[in-house]
C-alpha cells in the first residue's frame, strides 16, 4: 500500500511538472505592447474613409473564406499609427481564430506584430486546407484535439494531459517580426524575420510556409474586384503610408 501511495505522489508530481512546463513555453514569450484607445480606433476608421456595416464582421475567418462583399472605391493618401492598425485589427477579430492584434511600425518596412490564438485556431486551419497542406507540430495538435473531443467519458489521464496540451497552444501568444512591400498594383510582399510561438522559435521551413500562406490569402482579397488599388505603400518614421483605393463600403457576415 504505501508503494502505491510514493507511486501516486510521483505520477500527480510528474503531472503538475509537465503542466507547468508547459504551459511556460507556450504562454509565455514576447508580445507586442501598443496601448490604444477608442479615439484610435475613430480615427483609423476615418483615415480609411470605408463604410462598414460591422468591423466585428471583418474578421481574419470572413475575409479567407470570401464571406463578405464591397461596393465603390475611395481614393487615399494618408498613414497609419501603429494605435490605430492596432485598434482597427483587434476590435475586427475579437470574435475571429487569433485576437488581441497588436502592431508596431518601424523604420524601412520593418515591424512587428503579436497576438493570441483563439479556440477556434485550429478550426480555421483545417477550413483553409493548410493541416491536409502541411505535415508538422500543428497536424499532430488538430489529430489530438478531435481525438480528445470526440473520447466518451473516462479517458485516461494521458488523455487528459494531451487535450489540455492541445488547448494551451491553441491559447498561445504568437510574436513575430518582418517587413511588408508593394510588390505590384494589387499584390504585397511579406517577409517573415523570426516567428514564435510562446517561448518557442520556430524554423525557417515553417516560416516560409507561413508567409506563403498570408500571401496567399491577403493577395486574394486585395483585388482590382474589392476595390483595392496599390500606388504607394511602406512603412516609416512609425507609420503605415498608404496611397491607392480602397473600397467605399464593407460588409461581411457575422460568426
Amino acid at each position: 500500500m504505501k508503494i502505491l501511495i510514493k507511486l501516486g505522489i510521483v505520477l500527480v508530481s510528474l503531472v503538475v511538472l509537465l503542466f507547468g512546463g508547459i504551459y511556460f513555453i507556450f504562454n509565455t514569450g514576447k508580445q507586442v505592447q501598443v496601448e490604444w484607445t477608442e479615439n484610435d480606433l475613430s480615427s483609423g476608421l476615418e483615415k480609411s474613409k470605408v463604410l462598414i456595416g460591422d468591423l466585428e464582421e471583418i474578421n481574419l475567418s470572413t475575409l479567407a473564406e470570401n464571406n463578405f462583399s464591397t461596393s465603390g472605391t475611395n481614393e487615399i493618401e494618408d498613414y497609419f499609427t501603429s494605435e490605430e492598425m492596432s485598434a482597427l485589427l483587434s476590435t475586427a477579430n475579437i470574435n475571429g481564430p487569433i485576437k488581441n492584434i497588436n502592431v508596431s511600425f518601424g523604420e524601412n518596412n520593418n515591424g512587428e506584430v503579436s497576438f493570441v490564438l483563439s479556440e477556434t485556431f485550429t478550426d480555421f486551419l483545417r477550413e483553409q486546407g493548410m493541416i491536409e497542406r502541411y505535415v508538422g507540430p500543428v497536424v499532430y495538435a488538430a489529430e489530438i484535439q478531435d481525438y480528445v473531443d470526440n473520447t466518451p467519458s473516462g479517458f485516461s489521464v494521458t488523455e487528459i494531459i494531451i487535450g489540455y496540451i492541445t488547448n494551451l497552444v491553441n491559447r498561445s501568444p504568437v510574436y513575430a517580426t518582418g517587413e511588408l512591400y508593394r510588390d505590384s498594383e494589387n499584390t504585397v510582399r511579406i517577409n517573415i524575420n523570426s516567428l514564435r510561438v510562446g517561448r518557442i522559435s520556430l524554423p525557417q521551413d515553417t516560416i516560409r510556409k507561413v508567409e506563403y500562406e498570408t500571401l496567399r490569402v491577403v493577395n486574394t482579397i486585395i483585388s482590382p474586384e474589392n476595390g483595392f488599388h496599390i500606388e504607394e505603400l511602406h512603412i516609416k518614421d512609425g507609420k503605415f503610408h498608404y496611397k491607392g483605393t480602397l473600397p467605399a463600403e464593407v460588409y461581411g457576415e457575422k460568426l
